[in-house]
């Protein structure tokens, strides 16, 4: 599956806590001293973290990303330390323009509209979703992208908008515009009749898994999955069909920037699905870690990239792979191949 057949990622639990922060404010630029403040209310596990810079710089692009700041010019960054931060951010002007001659007449469902500060990009968007629900009859429930292609002209629009505050509360819902999004599939094997759901990124070292588990009793691993790279972080959402259910999902992948931006993104993704936690399967990259073959990477990542992908790491595993990215090198999950998992038990210790 390629990136552009995943729809933006949904906002991490920090960035959806801030964004609902900023939305309550009277003016629209936020001074960096104010940015840092807000954080630490959206999330004060942070405390005195060494990565709380690069943990700001991360959800501010996070937030852009999502048209929900806007980010100054380059001039207007403090450069002091690493990752250079805005001064400032500005939140998206709203549509101040006067009223047209012919002010549409708001469905029903969308009598929220005419009190809410819009940007005009937004406003257009709703006027053509305000088109159709006056014109839909008997609609039957089709999936995101053709309702998207229908009401947009665009099969990507709407999958944008799901992260966006038009979709908060008692605003658009996906019941409303009678569609859903489509639970992409991931292959899965049972290796036992445990309630861990351990997910591989590459299809071998899946192979490889499901061959040393199912000969091997005492661990807690009920089904090894597929990833299939980044179709893990849409396939995720089926999870929760998986029978018998599973309570937690360990990922074990490589060690590069796509490798962690996957399963970063698919955890953001299960909680805000409220599915099971998706964490590193621990013991699984302690193995890759001593046995890795480093191979170069497409381009060096920067530290403060770094430092971004490595927390969703265990903590003893952080420096490490930082290095390995800022030296612009990677490693391969299949460094842990068959022969290592039915020889050793070392890398078990928190799946059993």
């Amino acid at each position: 599956m390629s990136a552009d057949d995943v729809s933006l990622a949904p906002l991490s639990p920090r960035a959806t806590r801030l964004a609902a922060t900023l939305a309550s404010r009277t003016t629209r630029r936020v001074s960096l001293d104010d940015l840092w403040r807000l954080l630490d209310e959206a999330d004060p596990a942070l405390g005195m973290s060494v990565h709380r810079r690069a943990v700001l710089r991360e959800t501010l692009d996070e937030l852009a990303r999502h048209e929900i700041v806007v980010m100054p010019s380059p001039r207007s960054y403090d450069r002091l330390a690493i990752p250079e931060l805005p001064r400032f951010v500005t939140l998206p002007k709203p549509d101040l323009a006067p009223a047209p001659r012919h002010d549409p007449v708001w469905h029903p469902h969308l009598n929220w509209v005419p009190g809410t500060p819009l940007t005009p990009t937004q406003r257009a968007d709703l006027e053509k979703i305000n088109e159709w629900l006056y014109a839909r009859r008997g609609v039957v429930s089709v999936p995101l992208r053709e309702r998207s292609l229908e009401i947009f002209g665009d099969e990507k629009r709407l999958g944008r908008l799901l992260t966006s505050q038009l979709f908060a509360d008692g605003r658009l819902a996906l019941e409303l515009l009678a569609t859903y999004r489509v639970v992409v599939r991931f292959t899965s094997e049972q290796v036992g009749p445990g309630d861990l759901l351990l997910i591989a990124e590459n299809s071998d070292t899946f192979d490889s898994l499901v061959r040393v588990l199912v000969e091997r009793a005492g661990h807690r691993v009920g089904r090894v999955g597929w990833g299939a790279g980044g179709a893990f972080e849409a396939s995720v959402l089926s999870v929760g069909r998986l029978d018998p259910p599973v309570v937690e999902i360990a990922y074990f992948g490589d060690l590069d920037e796509k490798g962690l931006r996957i399963p970063a993104n698919a955890a953001a993704v299960a909680v805000r699905e409220r599915l099971p936690p998706v964490r590193p399967a621990h013991g699984l990259y302690d193995a890759l870690l001593r046995r890795m073959r480093p191979g170069r990477a497409p381009k060096v990542v920067t530290a403060a990239t770094a430092a971004e992908l490595a927390i969703w790491l265990g903590p003893s595993h952080r420096t490490a792979v930082e290095d390995l990215l800022t030296s612009g090198r990677r490693a391969a999950q299949e460094a842990v191949n068959r022969d290592y998992l039915a020889a050793h038990d070392d890398w078990l210790y928190d799946l059993s």
